[in-house]
């Protein structure tokens, strides 16, 4: 893969590319909170909406990876190029509240994940503490090639453990299929369903495809098709994590009404799956929680740092040779910014609040996806690009319209529900 004067094929046996990374990325507390609180309110009949959200991002993700191929430009340096001012000063400032909520989201459900694992023998703030120290020093220490390792061997523990869960707990499939083939809206459910959706597959995070894409030594149309069947495995096993924790949810904790809360989700899941397979049941879903959250974290402190990089060489207006450096995880730019993303959540670890700092990252979260949509439009169909690559397909940019107007959707009803 590394000879990018040759188009790429994909392949299954070849499923190490930076898709699965962005799938084991994306995944977090919140995908595994929002769909175990789905499948004990609702049962099965939310399914459709695990795979909408996954299909969604698949979407936008795309669009991402497409430009670059297109332009071999990151999409940060898309939008300082070719729109207005303002727009880099809005990413960048949200990027640093962004940064805030996030790192403190995942170091608390990785503290959770572990007090849980241990039956707290690791207290959840010391827990949070520790992870963000050890998730500094793995990705300052291990180059990209180690950390592309530890996400593959966090992406097995959790398919082993929830999906096997969900194998096991599976007792009739036919309304599992009903859930994912008819979509079902029920009563007094239509804002949690948009926030469902809204909640899969990361935010910020996709961005960063862009630059394993340059990891990865891909440029160029020939790994269209390549680039598009890793993203297609990433949100499939997106998708598939979440339908598995709907369905041991739907089978454990179903009752018809039931008021699950956030912070009830996870030892209520392990409680259950304890009484249906045992210890093994309890251990597996807590170790696959961990897993997700601890992949998210360490992909968050490998990919973001990117981000930061990359603005800073477009501040000082470097040449685009002189980006490709800085935008380098040896650079001083990324290391410190690394730093930042290690330190800042630190006091968060105290609060005694982890799920509420985790609700907290989902709403501030919520808000990139229809701005992505919205310069995606723009990009993928207005600027000339230098390689053969397709521009947007008219049912690409009717999608993205409607992620757009969804999203917003879903946005502004996160916020409001936070003010009140």
């Amino acid at each position: 893969m590394s000879d990018t004067s040759k188009p790429a094929s994909f392949s299954f046996l070849k499923l190490a590319g930076p898709g699965l990374v962005v799938a084991a990325t994306g995944i977090g507390s919140g995908d595994v909170v929002s769909a175990t609180v789905g499948g004990a309110r609702y049962g099965f009949v939310l399914l459709w909406a695990i795979v909408a959200g996954a299909f969604f991002k698949f979407v936008l993700s795309e669009g991402i990876a497409r430009w670059q191929l297109a332009t071999g430009k990151t999409a940060l340096e898309g939008w300082a190029e070719y729109l207005p001012g303002w727009v880099k000063w809005f990413f960048a400032t949200y990027l640093v509240i962004w940064t805030v909520f996030v790192s403190a989201a995942l170091t608390n459900a990785t503290g959770v994940g572990i007090a849980n694992l241990t039956g707290g023998a690791i207290a959840q703030s010391w827990g949070a503490v520790a992870h963000s120290l050890i998730g500094f020093g793995f990705v300052w220490l291990g180059g990209y090639g180690s950390f592309e390792k530890m996400m593959k061997l966090l992406v097995g523990v959790m398919a082993f453990s929830i999906l096997v869960c969900a194998a096991l707990t599976l007792s009739d499939p036919m309304p599992a299929v009903q859930g994912l083939l008819i979509p079902t809206i029920p009563t007094g459910s239509g804002t949690y369903v948009l926030s469902l959706i809204g909640g899969v597959g990361g935010s910020i995070t996709m961005l960063s495809y862009n630059y394993w894409m340059r990891e990865e030594k891909m440029r160029g149309a020939g790994f269209l098709g390549y680039v598009r069947g890793d993203i297609a495995v990433a949100y499939i096993f997106t998708a598939l994590f979440g339908i598995s924790i709907m369905l041991i949810a739907s089978d454990a904790l179903y009752a018809p009404g039931a008021a699950l809360r956030n912070n009830e989700a996870v030892p209520r899941m392990a409680a259950a799956l304890g009484q249906l397979l045992g210890t093994f049941g309890r251990v597996a879903f807590l170790a696959g929680f961990w897993a997700a959250v601890f992949a998210s974290l360490l992909g968050v402190w490998q990919s973001v740092p990117y981000l930061y990089a990359d603005f800073y060489g477009i501040l000082k207006k470097m040449s685009p040779a002189d980006r490709l450096e800085v935008v380098k995880v040896t650079s001083t730019p990324y290391r410190l910014a690394l730093a930042f993303i290690t330190l800042v959540p630190l006091p968060f670890a105290f609060t005694g609040q982890p799920i509420a700092i985790i609700v907290l990252y989902t709403i501030v979260g919520s808000l990139f996806v229809p701005f992505l949509a919205a310069t995606l439009l723009y990009l993928n169909n207005r600027v000339k690009w230098t390689e053969a690559v397709p521009h947007n397909a008219w049912y690409t940019n009717l999608l993205l319209v409607g992620i757009l107007l969804l999203f917003a959707i879903v946005g502004s009803q996160e916020v409001i529900g936070a003010l009140r």
